[in-house]
C-alpha cells in the first residue's frame, strides 16, 4: 500500500484516512510527517482499501500496529 493509492479513493475514503490518522497522531503525540506518522498513514490506507470503514476501528488498529516509539531518557536518569 502506498500514498499513490489515494487517487483511487473517494472523497469520503480520503476523509476517513486523514481523520483517523489525525486522531491517532494527536492521541500518541506523533507528527504525521514523521517516520511513524507516515507508517500510520500507509497502514490506514491499507485498512480502508481492505474495507474497514469505522474511524474508531482504524484508530484502534493503528494503536496495535503503529505504536509510537518509547520515549528516550538520558542515560543519567536510567543508569544507576
Amino acid at each position: 500500500m502506498s500514498l499513490f493509492e489515494l487517487h483511487l479513493f473517494t472523497d469520503d475514503e480520503i476523509e476517513l484516512v486523514t481523520s483517523a490518522v489525525g486522531r491517532w497522531s494527536e492521541r500518541n503525540h506523533v507528527d504525521v510527517k514523521s517516520e511513524h506518522g507516515q507508517a500510520a498513514l500507509i497502514q490506514a490506507i491499507a485498512l480502508v482499501s481492505s474495507g474497514m470503514r469505522s474511524p474508531d476501528d482504524i484508530v484502534a488498529r493503528l494503536d496495535e500496529v503503529c505504536a509510537p516509539p518509547a520515549p528516550e531518557y538520558p542515560r543519567s536518569l536510567v543508569d544507576e
